[in-house]
């Protein structure tokens, strides 16, 4: 059995057809090479080279080896080609699916960050309803899920990393159009756009009425926060959103307000435990945080009141 040192010498010397052009190759001494040739044809028990007039010319059969030990190398290349392309996440699938909300407004940021991290990427995003969220880590449809509720299954983890803050929509003609701040009894008396209780953004709107201490009388109920401001700018009502549907571009016809005690919404980002994380998905967890750690906060309160004096 060949050593891989003496493969390597053995190249070495088919590629620079000189011994002393191998030394030079390998940065070694030119007697230690010749020691080698010799101990190899003693242990293969076939010549390697004809040596005359002090050149050496490759056997037939020292040109069977080499072509075997070049596929070889030709592998091992290969090899770390692929290492490198791994490294850089490239050859790669990355799948995450979000609610509407966020994958309408943050996540677009996060996944154009994670694509300037890995430029060989392949992205495949899905936008999830509450009913689809539940089975789209466990049924392995993707890796993460940025969700407004935690994921609850036994191959799931769900870490709440933020938090969204709820705004009301108003149209652009209403009267409190021009205020920065409101309160929940400003809008206590208006035609209310929202969510069926056992949604997340229907318990967090009704605890924030219950807390202010006034009633909850939904006019029309809607599935999606986009379509409940889609109906503001139509005249419908008010609706109280989560601030990430806030950011999104809208029509001139709406107006967000904040509250001035906003409830809240947990933002949970998801990952399915059964499924090994790859180096863009750790990469892509430190984006998420990154860029919720980064978004703008609310105008402090007392603009409302400067407007009310």
């Amino acid at each position: 059995m060949l050593t891989m040192r003496q493969i390597e010498m053995f190249r070495a010397v088919m590629i620079a057809k000189t011994v002393s052009g191998a030394a030079k190759m390998l940065n070694i001494s030119q007697p230690g090479i010749s020691r080698m040739l010799t101990h190899m044809e003693d242990r293969l028990q076939f010549r390697l080279f004809d040596r005359t007039r002090g050149r050496l010319l490759p056997t037939q059969e020292a040109q069977v080896l080499f072509d075997e030990i070049q596929q070889i190398y030709e592998g091992v290349s290969g090899l770390d080609n692929t290492v490198r392309r791994l490294a850089k996440g490239e050859d790669r699938l990355f799948r995450i699916g979000a609610s509407p909300s966020l994958g309408h407004s943050v996540l677009p940021i996060m996944l154009a960050r994670l694509s300037a991290n890995f430029p060989g990427i392949t992205l495949q995003f899905d936008i999830l309803s509450l009913e689809q969220a539940h089975n789209y880590l466990a049924q392995q449809k993707g890796e993460y899920a940025l969700t407004l509720f935690p994921l609850d299954h036994p191959n799931v983890l769900s870490n709440r990393i933020a938090a969204a803050r709820l705004v009301c929509a108003v149209p652009a003609s209403h009267p409190l159009a021009e205020r920065d701040h409101i309160r929940v009894e400003d809008i206590a008396g208006e035609n209310i756009l929202s969510f069926p209780p056992d949604t997340p953004h229907g318990t967090a709107i009704a605890e924030m009425f219950e807390h202010a201490g006034q009633d909850l009388q939904v006019a029309t109920y809607v599935r999606f926060a986009e379509t409940a401001v889609a109906f503001v700018a139509h005249g419908m009502g008010v609706a109280v959103v989560d601030s990430f549907t806030a950011m999104q571009p809208h029509a001139d016809s709406v107006r967000f307000l904040e509250f001035e005690e906003p409830g809240t919404l947990p933002v949970y980002l998801s990952r399915n435990l059964s499924i090994a994380r790859a180096i863009a998905g750790e990469t892509f967890e430190e984006i998420a945080r990154l860029v919720l750690q980064s978004l703008p906060r609310p105008k402090p309160r007392q603009a409302a009141k400067q407007i009310e004096q």
